[in-house]
């Protein structure tokens, strides 16, 4: 049998030998009973066959051989795919060949399978005709074909084909028909044959077999129909369809695959399956309880084990149970997030759900019955002692609003803690014959395809021996925690510290693995630097070295202004020049339009292509500037846009010009130079605190540090706050704006991305090196939806997302702007569409074209009365290559040299990578460094950031210096942040204004004024009020039935920079999260969008109304200035000695500096009355009460009426926020509230020292 043979009958006068290995069906074939096939494979060696393979398959290995399978040979070999769109194909015959078959026609498929993995509601292609994808074809030109399809956890036996559609109109999907099998096998090592025969026409004569035994089924898409099927000339695969898609992709092996044009019979079919042994009845596995070996004294284990069969039932006795992922120790049966899982690198990837969870311990209980109480979210069953007592079901599926309110579950007992929305509580009991040891074990199915892999408030309890109480489930004779809200809340947190370890461990040892690559790496740009130019600092003893750079320029500018009339320099620069920079900078500084520059005299004085000056010194009428810009003609006249100069601004040109076009050194006095006083202790401490770290310094630190004589001490503090953790929470927000991170709660909108806020956080947590950050990024790697610098890679319902992602990293990284370039070449800029989609095609990995709906349509430029400054050089469809179109600008080229960065040189996106990251590179180094420079000073080298076209830096050298630092120590981060920090500069009065100066006005004599981000004032009002952030989880899914790509979950933010856009479809009051919209409300005050569809460097920044508002009156901020129950505010208040140390706690706590004199006086007599008293006697406090619990609120059932009171109910205990602190007095807490109030509206709170 191990041939392939094929022969052609009815539709062909002749026979074709089609290749060797395949012959023709002998004679005595034709004359039994049993069919003649069309064709056959049975794939029984590696000989050359019309047969061309695609992607990862194997040949010559063992198929179905005996004892097991008597009917085979010894040596039948069969071929294996492994999915991922691997698969065989031959081209058709064409017209009316015989793997054509229309109305009248009979056809039979059979195979031998061994599906190795078949994922929920997947369509495995084992043989099929059409639908390849191919060009020239229609997307649903499918002929026939043989599948097998996920239904309950089986592979169903599947046959399908596609009818024309009617008016050319698709369907709905009307056009399909498919029937399936009603029962199925479990995929698993074993071979079985399937097979369907159908006559066309007659839908009633469909028919399927497993195993020789007929098998019932149904038309299950589409319906029966008489109709003829979509009949062309596409080719025929093996083991895939649509073009390879993973999810139509066969995972397994494959032999003895035959398509007949006839009918066939129950009779036959049992011929075709044979096997010796007992008959395979696959069901549920024996219940018997883990046998764990190894478990330690004392130890409460947790393993993880991924990839379950399904989420809503145990094993089969054909399936094994999935290798142990995970394993880790925690401190009580209980749990409500998952280890982090990392791949390879240290990044987040997703987990492969289902998982099976267990925890496992030995406690040790009293004889009789004990009851124990599980929490768990889907199904789930609790042994002890070899039993099981108690069971939970699958979790279900949402519905999309209209479930009924879910009421507030029952506490067990009095005082005790209520479970989760939705989680199930059940009770079971164990009857323990002899006090001792009890081996306990919890199994919990978590997540599946459609459901989050989130276990929610998982937990067991065991009651306690008078059954007023229960406990949760500790080893040994531990009872340390009461299942009440204190013990519980104390546990996770506890467990939360531990797990947050663990995941931090096992992701930098998971890093470790790429420490090599990047150690040559950096060896390599350690070497290129050395064999650079030096970057000599100016000499200067005793001065740090980006002051030395500074003063030299101070120095410079003012011997060369102490040449001119300051009068005349001062004419030019403030009136002339700046109508030349405005106005024709843009297109003649840097870039050389017209062969013509004018950011200097002599550039002027030579013209360009028109081969006449621009201008002529004394002569208004010969200067081609004049000319050009007095121009009536659409054509010649300059500048291009607009209605062209003011008369006022051509008349100063032209007096500029009569008086000879001198072009002075800046005008500048020593006095306008001179470096600003260095800042006292207290404002250092709270600018170096904010600018590492994002909130200022707690009382404890700043009276440390204020006391600390010691000469080194702003040192030491730098190295501190550098190596903070906190470091990471400081500068995430930052990166979210400029790599315009934007998860959404709700559906996708524009550009939505993942959220890389995770990958981001880790990397900068971990400080790996900045070219390793964005190497990571751009390659895409982990999750798309649970943290991995996958989320990047998205950007929904944009038609070219990669050319997106192109722009963004071009900006970022190479201050390159390419927004224009989406539709058209730059007007103003040297950069072209092409560059653009140059870099989409890198990060696709393949030739990619402008969509259409990203083209500028051509009666645009029909209706232009002059040549268009917009043009569009790309054809329509030209396809654009994977190439590197930044050489010029950065230096780099795509040679050897980059290609040794990468780990696969082949991979266009990995190149994209190293040439943007290369040493060589030396634009990424400097764009780099700038964005640091200018968090930290106000100021870029280089304005603004992220286009650096056309815009000089204003101290080259030190921009250079700065780059070849951070080059040569690693492309570290912190080390550059250390080098400005520690400058004089940095640590001087920030009354600079030089955003605004042109690069040759730009000394940074001192830092510029800078306004806390909105970050920032949120973070430290709540570190100054000694709150937590009590807000909502982020998610409209919290019950986790949703899948991540549906419904994210962002987590309970404990830092502003974790916060994301809020909307939701048309503002629905019921989704509403009101006590983080709250925060939000603060934060959009002072210039954060949730929203980010592009990426920015700079946040609008304006003052406006909203700004005093939100902190006088906003419901968070009032809340954040209440001395709450347990808050930081209310545990100062009751541990003040006196009024005088209570103000100084204060001012320390929020401004980080003492209160003056006049302060410490008006504030202390407010507080001295009534100080005295101010504590309730211990005897007489009471808590206060408990709000009633509210029932959840979900996707699943926003929409019904009773969801919209709940949300209204919700929204008014925001506003009231926690109840006061009874401790303390009302009358006199209300005085002291008053003062916290006016403290943090103190306008120096919102403003960096």
């Amino acid at each position: 049998m191990n041939r392939f043979r094929m022969v052609s009958v009815r539709r062909c006068s002749s026979v074709a030998l089609l290749g060797v290995g395949m012959l023709l069906i002998l004679s005595h074939a034709a004359q039994s009973a049993e069919p003649v096939p069309v064709a056959r494979w049975d794939f029984g060696a590696e000989e050359s066959t019309p047969l061309v393979p695609h992607g990862s398959l194997h040949r010559d290995l063992p198929g179905p051989r005996p004892p097991e399978y008597p009917d085979f040979a010894p040596d039948n070999n069969a071929v294996k795919l492994d999915g991922k769109g691997a698969h065989l194909s031959f081209e058709d015959g064409g017209v009316q060949s015989p793997f054509d078959f229309t109305n009248g026609d009979a056809i039979t498929l059979e195979a031998f399978v061994r599906v190795d993995e078949l994922h929920a509601g997947e369509n495995a292609y084992v043989i099929g005709k059409g639908r390849t994808g191919a060009k020239g074809f229609a997307p649903d030109n499918q002929n026939w074909a043989l599948r097998v399809r996920e239904t309950g956890g089986k592979a169903c036996v599947s046959f399908l084909f596609a009818t024309p559609q009617t008016g050319g109109q698709v369907q709905s999907g009307q056009q399909w028909h498919r029937w399936t099998t009603k029962t199925g096998f479990t995929p698993s090592k074993y071979w079985h044959h399937i097979a369907v025969t159908y006559r066309f026409g007659e839908p009633e004569s469909i028919r399927g077999w497993i195993d020789g035994k007929p098998v019932p089924g149904a038309w299950d898409m589409g319906g029966p129909t008489k109709d003829a099927p979509v009949v062309d000339d596409d080719a025929i695969w093996i083991g895939s369809a649509l073009g390879g898609s993973a999810a139509n992709s066969f995972r397994g092996m494959l032999d003895s695959i035959a398509v007949y044009r006839d009918l066939v019979d129950d009779e036959l079919m049992k011929t075709r399956f044979s096997r010796v042994g007992e008959e395979i009845v696959v069901g549920p596995a024996p219940e018997v309880m883990p046998e764990i070996t190894d478990l330690a004294p004392g130890e409460i284990r947790l393993s993880l084990h991924e990839g379950m069969p399904q989420h809503s039932r145990w094993l089969n006795t054909d399936e094994t149970l999935p290798a142990e992922t995970l394993r880790w120790q925690t401190n009580a049966f209980l749990m409500d997030r998952f280890p982090q899982r990392y791949d390879s690198w240290g990044i987040r990837e997703d987990w492969k759900a289902p998982v099976l969870v267990r925890f496992i311990t030995d406690v040790n209980l009293p004889a009789g019955e004990q009851r124990f109480l599980m929490r768990t979210r889907g199904l789930s069953r609790l042994w002890v002692n070899g039993e099981v007592i108690a069971r939970s079901k699958p979790i279900t599926g949402s519905p999309s609003g209209e479930e009924p309110i879910t009421p507030v579950a029952e506490a067990p007992r009095p005082g005790l803690r209520i479970a989760e929305h939705r989680q199930q509580e059940v009770t079971g009991v164990a009857t323990i014959s002899t006090a001792g040891s009890v081996r306990v074990i919890l199994e919990t199915l978590v997540g599946g395809k459609s459901f989050r892999t989130d276990p929610g408030e998982l937990c067991v309890a065991v009651e306690s021996a008078d059954g007023t109480t229960y406990h949760l489930l500790q080893s040994g004779d531990k009872t340390e925690f009461a299942l009440t809200d204190a013990d519980v809340t104390r546990a996770l947190h506890q467990q939360e510290l531990a797990l947050r370890a663990f995941d931090d461990e096992r992701r930098r040892v998971a890093a470790t693995t790429q420490d090599e690559f990047w150690a040559r790496r950096h060896e390599t740009a350690r070497n290129w630097a050395s064999a650079q130019p030096a970057i000599n600092v100016p000499p200067a003893s005793g001065v740090h070295p980006i002051d030395a750079f500074l003063n030299s320029k101070i120095e410079t500018a003012v011997a060369a202004s102490a040449k001119t009339s300051l009068e005349d320099a001062r004419q030019f620069h403030d009136t002339v020049l700046p109508i030349l920079r405005d106005n024709c900078f843009r297109c003649h500084g840097d870039k050389l339009r017209g062969g013509l520059l004018l950011n200097s005299r002599e550039a002027a004085l030579k013209g360009g292509e028109s081969e006449s000056p621009a201008i002529v010194p004394g002569n208004v009428e010969q200067s081609e500037l004049i000319l050009r810009i007095r121009s009536k003609d659409e054509v010649d006249r300059m500048p291009p846009t607009g209605n062209g100069l003011k008369p006022e601004d051509i008349a100063t040109l032209e007096a500029w010009i009569r008086s000879g076009a001198v072009w002075p050194a800046v005008p500048v006095t020593p006095e306008e130079v001179t470096a600003a006083p260095t800042i006292d202790d207290a404002a250092f401490m709270r600018r170096v605190y904010l600018d590492t770290i994002g909130i200022g310094p707690t009382e404890e630190e700043a009276r440390a540090f204020l006391a600390d004589a010691s000469p080194d001490k702003r040192e030491r503090l730098i190295d501190q706050l550098l190596a903070d953790e906190r470091w990471a929470d400081h500068w995430v927000s930052y990166w979210q704006d400029v790599l315009a991170e934007n998860p959404t709660l709700i559906n996708a909108s524009l550009n939505t991305t993942g959220p890389f806020r995770w990958f981001l956080y880790e990397a900068l947590l971990d400080n790996k090196s900045f070219d390793r950050l964005v190497t990571e990024l751009i390659l895409l790697r982990g999750s798309r939806n649970e943290g991995g610098s996958a989320g990047f890679g998205i950007a929904a319902n944009n038609d070219a997302p990669f050319a997106a992602k192109g722009q963004i990293v071009a900006s970022a990284f190479l201050g390159i702007e390419l927004q224009c370039a989406r539709c058209h070449d730059s007007p103003y800029h040297s950069t072209r569409q092409r560059d653009l989609y140059s870099l989409a095609a890198m990060f696709e990995q393949k030739p990619v074209t402008v969509p259409a709906t990203s083209r500028v349509p051509d009666a645009f430029f029909a209706k232009q009365g002059r040549e268009s400054l917009i043009k569009v050089t790309l054809k329509p469809n030209e396809p654009v290559t994977p190439d590197w179109p930044f050489a010029e600008v950065t230096g780099c080229a795509d040679d050897e040299s980059v290609a040794a960065l990468a780990h696969d040189p082949k991979s266009a996106r990995q190149r994209l990578a190293a040439l943007i990251t290369a040493p060589q590179n030396e634009r990424f180094a400097q764009v780099t460094v700038n964005r640091l420079w200018r968090r930290l000073v106000g100021a870029g080298i280089v304005e603004p950031p992220d286009d650096w076209e056309g815009h000089a830096p204003s101290h080259p050298e030190l921009l250079k210096w700065l780059a070849r630092e951070f080059v040569t120590h690693d492309f570290d981060l912190k080390h550059v942040a250390r080098l400005i920090l520690t400058s004089d500069m940095y640590q001087r009065e920030a009354k600079g204004r030089n955003r605004s100066a042109a690069p040759e006005l730009r000394f940074f004599a001192a830092p510029d004024r800078r306004r806390l981000t909105a970050e920032q004032v949120v973070d430290v009002l709540h570190a100054s009020a000694g709150q937590q952030m009590n807000v909502e989880e982020l998610t409209f899914d919290p019950d986790g039935r949703r899948a991540s790509s549906n419904r994210l979950t962002l987590g309970v933010p404990e830092r502003a920079w974790m916060f994301a856009s809020l909307a939701n479809e048309r503002d629905r009051p019921s989704l509403g999260l009101p006590r983080a919209r709250a925060v939000t409300d603060i934060m959009e005050a002072f210039g954060w969008t949730g929203s980010r569809q592009s990426p920015r460097t700079d946040r609008e920044t304006a003052p406006n109304v909203l700004q005093p508002g939100v902190l006088e009156n906003s419901a968070a901020s009032v809340l954040l200035t209440r001395a709450s129950i347990n808050s930081g505010l209310a545990d100062v208040a009751v541990n003040a000695k006196s009024p005088d140390g209570l103000v100084e706690s204060l001012f320390l706590r929020y401004l980080g500096r003492m209160p003056s004199d006049v302060e410490r006086g008006q504030l202390a007599a407010v507080l001295s009355e009534g100080f005295d008293q101010r504590l309730v006697p211990a005897d007489q406090i009471q808590p206060p009460p408990r709000p009633e619990p509210l029932p959840g609120v979900t996707w699943s059932n926003h929409l019904r009426p009773e969801a919209n009171s709940i949300a209204i109910e919700l929204e008014q205990r925001a506003r009231d926020g926690l109840p006061p602190d009874p401790r303390l007095q009302t009358e006199w807490r209300e005085l002291y509230e008053d003062v916290v109030w006016s403290i943090a509206n103190m306008r120096e709170f919102v403003w960096m020292p």
